[in-house]
């Protein structure tokens, strides 16, 4: 069941995005944990900028492609931990992002057509 408005979507994206590069500073992570969140946080607030959404500034990603991108991130910040020796008390906030970034991407509404094409039909 999709219920979540793009709108909605777009500005958690943006919020997920910097809390996940500031993550790392947060949690006094440091070596390639810390480059990891920094370089999956840019990842989210580039493709969210080019996403066809009510927030997309270039607006050439489609929404579908969007939630496919935010449900691969979501699957590698709950590897990252493993993968990255993540000290214990770093592993939950990284866990509960992953989990909530694919429960966002299974409940996000989707239009056949982008935002900037919906609102002309």
């Amino acid at each position: 069941m999709r219920f979540i408005p793009t709108l909605f979507h777009g500005i958690a994206d943006y919020v997920v995005g910097l809390l996940v590069i500031a993550l790392p500073y947060l949690l006094g992570l440091g070596g390639p944990s810390r480059i990891f969140l920094i370089v999956m946080g840019l990842a989210v607030l580039v493709y969210s900028l080019m996403t066809d959404y009510e927030l997309g500034i270039v607006r050439f990603l489609r929404v579908r492609f969007h939630l496919f991108l935010d449900a691969i991130f979501g699957v590698a910040m709950l590897l990252a931990p493993w993968a990255f020796t993540f000290p214990d008390q770093a592993r939950w906030p990284v866990y509960i992002i992953g989990a909530l970034a694919i429960a966002l991407a299974l409940t996000t509404e989707i239009r056949e057509l982008g935002t900037a094409d919906a609102t002309n039909n």
